[in-house]
């Protein structure tokens, strides 16, 4: 769905962006070739396979970055709020898009065509560099995810994810917590195990006094303890 389009230059979250160090008239041209869209939670933004799609900039809201796994099973890559980026991995039209990208939330986003994002990056350094970093920083969490997923006990994992999950959602000690929109399958399928596992892992973690929660409703995370469990420095 088509929103009002914003203004690069003057939005909220343009210094967590690729886009951060951008002079004027390049925002202003991607201002004036982008389309503002909201996407709800299950509609799709990429599909793995598929040809084309464009530059996505998230502006509010999460999506999540999944690829096939066995058996027709999602495995979830990671979660992505305001300032992510996304598209990005394609050298050119007939290339396939590496994954799939879907709203776990209301998501609203910024749009650009691929032409207009090659004319930007060959006229701006700054914009190429800093997409360069986007994207190598992105296979290094993937990296950093697959051996995680291999060396980790499901405990760990599950415990890596409340904290990916605490600090997307920007979870403040003290605070009233945070209400998630990701269902149990989404946790197993970012931990790589089962739903069941999950519920398992986060009653004992409950419990053992690491969070508290009902439902989707986290109202406390020890940060510290859980960061200690899933071997995160």
């Amino acid at each position: 769905m088509v929103q009002p389009n914003p203004r690069c230059n003057t939005c909220r979250v343009r210094n967590c962006s690729v886009l951060s160090s951008c002079s004027n008239d390049i925002l202003d041209v991607l201002s004036d070739n982008k389309k503002y869209l909201h996407f709800q939670k299950g509609e799709r933004l990429l599909i793995e396979g598929q040809r084309g799609g464009g530059i996505y900039f998230i502006r509010s809201g999460i999506a999540k970055l999944e690829v096939n796994g066995k058996n027709g099973r999602p495995l979830i890559l990671r979660l992505a709020g305001p300032g992510s980026i996304f598209g990005h991995r394609l050298r050119g039209a007939s290339d396939e898009q590496p994954l799939s990208v879907e709203a776990v939330e209301d998501l609203y986003v910024c749009h650009v065509n691929s032409p207009v994002y090659d004319q930007l990056v060959e006229k701006s350094p700054e914009l190429h560099k800093r997409m360069t970093e986007a994207l190598l920083s992105e296979i290094r969490q993937v990296e950093q995810h697959a051996v995680r997923l291999t060396q980790l006990s499901v405990k760990e994992r599950v415990a890596g994810a409340l904290v990916h999950i605490a600090t997307l959602y920007q979870y403040q000690p003290g605070s009233n917590g945070i209400r998630v929109h990701l269902e149990r399958r989404d946790l197993a399928d970012l931990s790589g195990t089962t739903r069941e596992q999950v519920s398992r892992m986060l009653t004992e973690l409950q419990q053992e006094g690491y969070i508290k929660f009902r439902g989707k409703h986290f109202k406390y995370f020890d940060l510290e303890r859980l960061r200690s469990v899933a071997a995160i420095h």
